[in-house]
């Protein structure tokens, strides 16, 4: 395809039709709504995967600087402009679900938990209840509330949790804690609700909030001594172990996107969510089919960008019954030259 021809045709790419805009000002003015049809599509696709037992909540920025209401400045990001995009995803790396943040058109019949713990629950009302999943995210989504919502709901949680969202949880205050050293902690159980508090000291205070694991056993760990220049050894609660393991999700499955992403710069911001879903796309279909291949123990996994390449293929290949062959035509008579004596040539 030459460029001009591929130019052409992303010119009138359309998804949904544009006489059904509802303007700015009025009620029900979605700012997705150019690429809604084809958000939702790829929303009930992965809605219909098996979900891991152990699923985090977390955000990713899809890149993009042109002008758009929907850009986000997000400091501690690599790609620090872009699209914010809140993604369920497991373990492995698959997500599930995942919600464009619209500002206050995200959730339009807001709670008392906050766009925060809002966006958790919209997240988390597809995951299975009542059979023993955990969820995990950062300090951004969590609260007191909303652990005790989702355990409600049948969803065990654990979870950062911000020192100024502990209300009437008051725990050893930071300097007694330094006292103790690296690797001291402190935690306060409500056993009405059965959930679990930890404040923990290495080089930063970390607050921790469980309802399904606590703080015992308690392990040593190796980390980096600035003032003895080596190794010591400090004591971690369990609670933040489980929360290593089960958080990271998100950002496992965003690195894979960010190996091979489809960089077509424009100034149309929606065309950038396209493109970017369907890397999410690809990357799911290749854990998936990790997955299987682990699943049936065969040593042969087909690499990412082979088994990208793979589908670029099979889409290029798509409605051609056969290939055309090289050389003149059988259905053309052949003409024969004749020579000065008369014989062919």
């Amino acid at each position: 395809m030459s460029r001009t021809r591929f130019q052409i045709l992303r010119k009138y790419l359309h998804f949904n039709d544009n006489s059904q805009l509802i303007p700015r000002n009025q009620d029900g003015y979605d700012k997705c709504f150019k690429i809604r049809p084809f958000i939702k599509e790829i929303q009930n696709n992965m809605q219909k995967l098996e979900m891991e037992e152990r699923v985090c909540i977390d955000e990713l920025i899809i890149p993009f600087k042109g002008r758009s209401s929907l850009k986000q400045y997000i400091k501690s990001k690599p790609h620090k402009w872009g699209n914010k995009i809140f993604a369920l995803a497991g373990s492995s790396g698959i997500v599930y679900d995942f919600e464009i943040y619209a500002g206050k058109q995200t959730n339009p019949t807001p709670s008392e938990l906050g766009i925060s713990g809002d966006i958790v629950l919209q997240l988390a009302k597809n995951i299975p209840k009542f059979q023993n999943h955990k969820l995990f995210c950062d300090n951004y989504f969590s609260s007191i509330a909303l652990a005790k919502k989702l355990k409600e709901k049948g969803i065990f949680m654990v979870k950062t949790i911000r020192s100024n969202r502990l209300k009437d949880c008051k725990l050893k205050c930071d300097k007694d804690l330094k006292k103790e050293g690296r690797g001291s902690y402190v935690y306060k159980v409500d056993k009405k609700e059965n959930i679990i508090i930890v404040k923990w000291y290495n080089n930063k205070f970390v607050h921790i909030i469980s309802t399904f694991v606590g703080v015992h056993p308690v392990v040593n760990v190796k980390r980096w001594s600035l003032s003895n220049k080596e190794y010591i050894e400090v004591p971690r609660p369990n609670v933040l172990k489980i929360y290593n393991e089960g958080m990271g999700g998100v950002d496992l499955h965003n690195m894979l996107v960010e190996c091979y992403r489809v960089d077509i710069k424009g100034k149309r911001f929606y065309l950038r969510i396209i493109f970017h879903l369907l890397d999410m796309c690809v990357v799911n279909s290749w854990l998936l089919y990790k997955r299987q291949i682990c699943h049936e123990k065969e040593n042969k996994i087909m690499k990412l960008i082979q088994f990208k390449t793979h589908i670029v293929k099979a889409l290029l290949s798509a409605g051609k019954t056969s290939k055309r062959k090289s050389g003149r035509p059988l259905n053309k008579p052949i003409k024969k030259k004749i020579s000065s004596n008369g014989s062919y040539i």
